[in-house]
């Protein structure tokens, strides 16, 4: 992957957070940030909403030649490893 994929989600209180995934030796790294916050949050395990989005993001990159076959499964094989949705619990 050439470049990191960014966006940023808003919360149903209206809180706001940013998504960082970059791509490094192989694997996937996710990153986060809420607003208002100096550092970014390494540690933080994705949600299932945030893998969607990813995984949307990255389906579009690999159509485009932007992205190999191995980062596309990588992706997909995250999504499937990923809670289901009605599991209720929020990573933040």
């Amino acid at each position: 992957m050439r470049r990191d994929i960014n966006w940023t989600t808003k919360r149903d209180d209206g809180s706001r957070y940013d998504v960082r995934v970059t791509w490094f030796s192989g694997s996937y790294k996710f990153q986060f940030k809420e607003r208002g916050a100096v550092r970014w949050d390494y540690d933080r395990k994705p949600s299932r909403e945030d893998l969607e989005v990813f995984l949307d993001a990255i389906d579009r990159r690999y159509y485009r030649k932007q992205a190999t076959l191995k980062e596309f499964e990588e992706a997909q094989r995250l999504m499937a490893e990923a809670p289901p949705a009605d599991a209720g619990e929020e990573s933040f």
